[in-house]
């Protein structure tokens, strides 16, 4: 199988799906009237989604790789569709939060099974390019979402807006159901026939649990490679993400001036969204490039926390439309960066047949993080100013450059010993 005859429907039916999703970050602090909640619960609304694929995620792996990739991808487009068209037809806190908990479910079966299905078709020589190439769509749709719903919302309505959103993603589930192969190796699918045959799915559930525990204590480059994801997808999709909007709005009131032109902030914070997208998927396949041919992982990996943390610290500190935009557009360059990176290693440190359920482990660190930063910000605007948000992050990042420090530190001491991962580094 040719990698295009994968990525364009499964790069096309991702990014379709998160129209809906992303046009909530653009513009539902600005709609609570609407739809029936108070500034408090923005935070749980942006966050419970993700809260719920902590779980999910690991389970999600549990069935990809026992019952097949493609199924599972289906059923998760089809609730995508199901839950942004709630968006638009429910009112007040219980019946949206029931919309984002589907959601939550929704993302798990398309994001663990998209990037299962690319590792399925991925080598370590160009594991870091076409990762890097399908976080692209992905941020494809980071990109669009935002602006497109930001759009329609001005125009339409929110609850319009939605409808047509989940429009969209039905385009995407039509063309993932015509166009999206199975991608579970053959010797794979037949050996989960013959085991089927002899345990049901509880048993093969507790034998998974303990292999990702012996896996989790015996992969130190792993553990760390998780660790940091976590701290990315919680400082920049959960933190700067949910926050922009708020950014602008506290920074420069409902509009501001830009050209000597009134811009209102709902409009420019889906512009900020989606060029953060844009530029983080245009740095994916170069970063993931440049990781399988000429500086390794690591260093790309290292770069892109350098560069996070001077993009937190503009944000920290700016005042004026320019300076967040370049705050935001440095911020972007570090996640494309390290998602690409980040996900290639975990493909070349997954053991074979277990790609995922090792990718559902590493997808629920993601959600840790990403579910956390929204509850967190949210809950303390009411009291600090965002910039000290802005450099906890960047604390963080460094954080994440002290454990790369200890795990080289580590793995040079095993080798000389006689004793290092040869999986590590």
């Amino acid at each position: 199988m040719t990698p295009s005859r994968l990525i364009l429907p499964l790069g096309f039916a991702v990014a379709m799906s998160l129209f809906g999703d992303l046009t909530l970050y653009a513009v539902l602090v600005t709609q609570l009237d609407v739809v029936g909640l108070s500034l408090a619960a923005v935070g749980v609304m942006l966050g419970i989604n993700r809260l719920i694929r902590i779980p999910g995620n690991p389970l999600t792996g549990v069935l990809l790789d026992r019952f097949g990739r493609r199924r599972l991808f289906i059923l998760g487009m089809t609730l995508g569709v199901i839950s942004t068209a709630g968006y638009a037809l429910v009112y007040g806190f219980w019946p949206f939060l029931t919309m984002r908990l589907l959601w939550g479910t929704a993302w798990t079966l398309i994001n663990v099974g998209g990037m299962t299905m690319m590792l399925d078709i991925s080598t370590a020589a160009n594991r870091g390019r076409l990762l890097g190439t399908y976080n692209t769509w992905v941020l494809a749709g980071l990109a669009a979402g935002p602006l497109v719903g930001g759009f329609l919302v001005g125009k339409y309505g929110f609850r319009p807006a939605l409808l047509i959103c989940s429009a969209l993603t039905a385009i995407g589930w039509l063309v993932a159901l015509l166009a999206l192969p199975e991608t579970l190796p053959e010797q794979h699918r037949q050996g989960r026939e013959n085991k089927g045959r002899r345990q049901n799915l509880h048993q093969a559930l507790q034998q998974w649990f303990l292999r990702i525990q012996t896996l989790w204590q015996s992969q130190r480059t792993l553990v760390t490679v998780a660790l940091l994801f976590m701290l990315v997808m919680f400082s920049g999709e959960g933190i700067v993400f949910s926050t922009i909007s708020l950014l602008l709005q506290r920074r420069f009131g409902d509009s501001m001036y830009l050209i000597g032109m009134s811009v209102a902030v709902a409009s420019m914070s889906g512009v900020l969204l989606g060029l953060r997208s844009f530029l983080a998927g245009a740095t994916g396949p170069l970063a993931g490039h440049l990781s399988d041919t000429h500086f390794g992982r690591w260093p790309v990996v290292i770069t892109s926390l350098v560069i996070g943390i001077i993009g937190f610290i503009t944000l920290g500190l700016a005042t004026s439309p320019l300076l967040i935009l370049i705050g935001v557009a440095v911020g972007a360059i570090s996640s494309g960066m390290a998602m690409a990176t980040l996900g290639a290693l975990v493909g070349d440190l997954s053991p074979e047949g277990k790609q995922g359920s090792v990718m559902g482990a590493y997808a629920s660190m993601g959600d840790i993080g990403s579910a956390t930063g929204p509850f967190l910000v949210f809950a303390l605007v009411t009291v600090i100013d965002l910039r000290w948000v802005y450099f906890f992050c960047a604390a963080l990042f460094l954080l994440g450059l002290w454990l790369i420090a200890r795990l080289q530190r580590s793995e040079a001491w095993l080798a000389t010993a006689g004793i290092g991962d040869r999986s590590s580094l």
